[in-house]
């Protein structure tokens, strides 16, 4: 988000600040969208249940980021079809829907915003289902863990995170999730801890 757009939201005064303490739900399947939030500070988790009681993770909104799927409910007039809460504390701005479906007629920063916003979420929801389709699990995994070790590797510190964590991101069960941990920790990939995961040889997660 640019700052003029910052600078041009924080004048409108029904634009409210927010914020939310972290694990709590912003938004449930069915509810009807009142208001479009963007996160200035912190992060939301946006995901849908799938079979057997697992879920799939759609996407993660961030700095200066807002959810899409709020978006296309509002224009639409639809309910939202997903669940969306925050995985850390969060500080934002709340816009109603009125402002939203003004802006978008009349304020070129807002349309720039959400052009860019839909074309940038079309792009990750395209490379998962695509990674879904086509793409071994062991393969989404190791490329998982290499993500999630350039995100979070501070003083090559392990990730902290658990099995079920990993599953839900990836659609799949806790056990399948821990015997392919395993396996790569067999090969000298990883080193497992109590709620940790340090990444040893990152070339041979690539191999995957």
């Amino acid at each position: 988000m640019s700052a003029s757009l910052l600078a041009f939201l924080k004048k409108q005064k029904d634009v409210k600040e927010i914020e939310v303490p972290a694990g709590m739900p912003v938004c449930q399947s069915g509810d009807r969208c009142q208001n479009l939030n963007i996160i200035l500070c912190g992060q939301v988790k946006v995901y849908r249940p799938v079979a057997n009681g697992r879920s799939l993770t759609l996407y993660y909104i961030n700095d200066n980021e807002s959810c899409i799927l709020t978006a296309s409910c509002i224009l639409n007039d639809m309910p939202f079809p997903a669940f969306a809460e925050t995985t850390t504390k969060v500080r934002g701005l709340s816009i109603p829907i009125m402002l939203v479906k003004q802006w978008l007629k009349e304020e070129p920063l807002w349309q720039h915003y959400l052009f860019g916003l839909l074309s940038h979420r079309m792009v990750e929801l395209i490379e998962l289902v695509n990674a879904l389709a086509f793409e071994r699990l062991d393969s989404r995994l190791a490329k998982w863990l290499l993500e999630q070790d350039a995100i979070q590797n501070m003083n090559n510190e392990p990730l902290r995170t658990t099995h079920q964590l990993i599953a839900e991101e990836l659609a799949s069960s806790r056990e399948v999730i821990s015997r392919l941990l395993k396996e790569f920790e067999a090969c000298g990939s990883i080193k497992l801890g109590r709620g940790t995961i340090q990444v040893l040889q990152k070339n041979k997660l690539r191999s995957f």
